[in-house]
């Protein structure tokens, strides 16, 4: 994605503008009345708790434990979930770690005109959220678990944000289109639109005349709602960008039939080529998870066709390619993403194990080493590396590929065997016996292993110029 530009606005037309550059991905937004408003927690405003994540996580925890000891934390007959009594508590105006968002840009410019201390100029962020690495959506499913699961998955996993729309537990969840993001204590915006203090009472007018958007609207009751959808009022159909939001939903959520659904719906409304690439192009990679390559390279052809210098395209046509054992094909693709995407390490790492399908040992080295150069932490990239300096003979750089793939990931098992083969080769039997011990410790049936890989001891110990100890030998082989 492109930089984004940021805009100073004092009119509804102006912000229109600004919000309309925002049609390449789902974005969220969010409007706050005074621009030097960051993007945090209500819970970080309250006095004498700061930017403490620690601090954050308790004072929520606390929140539902207490609401929960008094009986509120049950709705309809049913008892909520700690995500959802945080919802409530966050709509009756307590300070939690849930930042509001919604999907329309106008709604946020609404609450960016609202009034604060000394009327100072409001703000809109944008922020993208359709990067299932960076953004998990909350399903059924995880809304079930408990606060603690989701600060130690944001702990684990870095940057992780959590992505929630509830399901209308009230009428100012409808009628805001509100979403909840949590998890990470930094969220960076795409974009910013500074709504200027003078311009604020006449963009709140224009709202209301042109979109309906007011206080009485953003704060009604179920009736309402239920009044916007009755039978003479219009429906109006969605159109290829929301369609195209649908299937990045619907792929984040796992739901590959209804992705697929929404993605042929965007194409048949033949919208602009970038668009178009970009939905073919998501479309064959679902094809992908469902195993269907030869529609997902169809799709991937097209993609490209329609936008030729896309590195993904061909990263992912590649990655099909190599599905289907067409090597040299992915060979190709890879090279060609990696010349458009000089650092895509996922292409290097991909266009390597295709050079070990082929036999080519050395460019395989090359490749992963640029990964490693890269992602200094690449666990797979040295995994690799070592199979492959392994093979060559290099044992010197194959041990020290294990070794550094165990201090990155201990539970390796497959690193301590192959590590322990080496010392075999290298008739240092108390390195073997150990890492033998290693691998079994965690869950490897070394036996059965060994036995895949060779006809017999007999056969390894001339490969290896060696015999055996026996405490070696029953541990790789049934005697």
């Amino acid at each position: 994605m492109g930089e984004k530009a940021s805009r100073r606005v004092k009119t509804l037309s102006g912000f229109m503008k600004w919000a309309a550059q925002f049609r390449d991905g789902q974005y969220l937004f969010r409007g706050v009345p005074d621009e030097t408003y960051d993007i945090v927690p209500s819970t970080y405003l309250r006095p004498q708790v700061g930017r403490d994540s620690e601090k954050l996580l308790k004072i929520n925890k606390e929140y539902i434990r207490d609401a929960r000891l008094r009986g509120h934390d049950e709705k309809n007959g049913r008892v909520l979930s700690d995500l959802e009594l945080l919802a409530e508590l966050q709509h009756f105006r307590a300070a939690t770690c849930l930042i509001d968002f919604t999907y329309s840009a106008q709604v946020a410019l609404w609450f960016a005109c609202g009034s604060s201390r000394g009327n100072p100029n409001g703000k809109v962020y944008a922020v993208r959220v359709d990067d299932p690495v960076r953004f998990k959506k909350i399903t059924p499913e995880l809304l079930r678990e408990n606060l603690d699961y989701f600060f130690n998955q944001t702990e684990q996993k870095g940057s992780r944000m959590y992505q929630w729309q509830p399901r209308p537990q009230n009428n100012r969840i409808i009628a805001q289109q509100s979403v909840f993001i949590f998890g990470s204590s930094q969220i960076d915006a795409e974009a910013e639109c500074i709504i200027l203090k003078g311009g604020k009472e006449d963009s709140l007018i224009a709202l209301e005349k042109a979109s309906g958007i007011t206080e009485a609207s953003l704060f009604s009751d179920f009736d309402g709602f239920a009044r916007l959808r009755a039978y003479n009022q219009p429906y109006i159909e969605p159109d290829a960008h929301q369609y195209l939001q649908r299937g990045v939903e619907a792929e984040q959520e796992g739901r590959l039939d209804d992705a697929l659904d929404y993605y042929s719906e965007v194409i048949s409304l033949r919208p602009d080529n970038l668009t178009l690439a970009r939905t073919y192009n998501n479309r064959g990679v679902v094809y992908g998870e469902k195993g269907e390559f030869d529609l997902g390279i169809e799709d991937f052809n097209e993609a490209i066709r329609l936008s030729p210098d896309n590195a993904y395209s061909y990263y992912t046509r590649g990655f099909a390619y190599a599905n289907k054992g067409e090597v040299d094909l992915a060979i190709e693709d890879f090279s060609k993403a990696i010349e458009f995407n000089p650092n895509d390490a996922d292409a290097y790492y991909n266009r390597g194990s295709a050079y070990i399908g082929t036999g080519n040992v050395v460019r395989a080295i090359d490749d992963y080493s640029q990964v490693i150069q890269l992602i200094p932490d690449h666990v797979e990239a040295y995994y690799n590396r070592g199979n492959a300096y392994r093979d060559r003979g290099e044992f010197e750089g194959s041990i020290n590929d294990y070794t550094r793939v165990v201090e990155l990931e201990p539970d390796h098992a497959y690193a301590y065997y192959n590590r322990a083969m080496v010392w075999l080769h290298l008739h240092n039997w108390e390195g073997a016996k150990a890492d033998l011990a290693e691998a079994q410790n965690r869950g490897l049936d070394i036996i059965d292993f060994f036995g895949n890989s060779y006809e017999s001891l007999a056969d390894f110990e001339d490969k290896i110029k060696a015999e055996l100890p026996e405490e070696i030998a029953l541990m790789l082989m049934q005697q």
